[in-house]
């Protein structure tokens, strides 16, 4: 069995520069010492993390305390939003649409179908590489709920929408022979983003 903890991101600072470049803000550093704390008894072999700086932020803590590095892996980034606005003005309803559609995307953006296709190759990867063990992985909001919606057949939008403003967000999910069979919170720091992140943030 595979057990994977997926460690969505701390609140996110969108004053910092463009998206991969956000940094935490001092509320995000501060809760991502409750990951530490989480994951300090998990008995976890290796720590990864998306190419965004947030996600190895949130895992710093962690890090440092049981002296594992993170290694930054490529294809596990939130989804590319693009010119968003050219199909809907309201960003939530955006993403409904995405979800009921997930073939629908933006010009320089992604569907939710495109952020299958590179995140789901690279945890299927992470799931034969450590095949017996326990790792953390530092991830985003978008690209958690696709992972989920596809090894469970009746994730919805609804399932997505319950941990959207959750920052930090720990899920445990446990795989056998690449099939997935079970998750459970450990973690669900309810903050939300900054309000100018909506704005300006996503369409950095």
């Amino acid at each position: 069995m595979t057990r994977i903890y997926f460690v969505r991101h701390a609140q996110p600072d969108p004053s910092g520069g463009h998206n991969p470049t956000f940094p935490l803000t001092a509320v995000g550093r501060r809760d991502s010492q409750a990951v530490a704390w989480v994951l300090e008894d998990k008995d976890i072999a290796a720590v990864y993390a998306s190419e965004y700086i947030r996600t190895a932020q949130t895992l710093e803590y962690y890090s440092m305390a049981s002296h594992k590095p993170i290694n930054v892996i490529k294809g596990i980034h939130e989804r590319v939003s693009g010119d968003w606005k050219s199909i809907d003005t309201n960003y939530s309803q955006y993403i409904v649409r995405q979800w009921n559609d997930r073939s629908l995307k933006a010009q320089g953006g992604e569907s939710l179908d495109d952020v299958r296709a590179r995140v789901i190759p690279v945890i299927e990867g992470l799931i034969e590489k450590h095949d017996g063990e326990a790792v953390a992985v530092g991830i985003h909001g978008m690209a958690l709920g696709v992972i989920l919606s596809y090894y469970i057949d009746d994730f919805t939008y609804s399932d997505f929408a319950d941990f959207v403003d959750m920052l930090p967000y720990v899920l445990c999910a446990d795989f056998e022979e690449g099939r997935y069979i079970g998750s459970h919170v450990c973690l669900a720091i309810r903050r939300g983003y900054p309000r100018n992140y909506m704005m300006d943030g996503v369409n950095k």
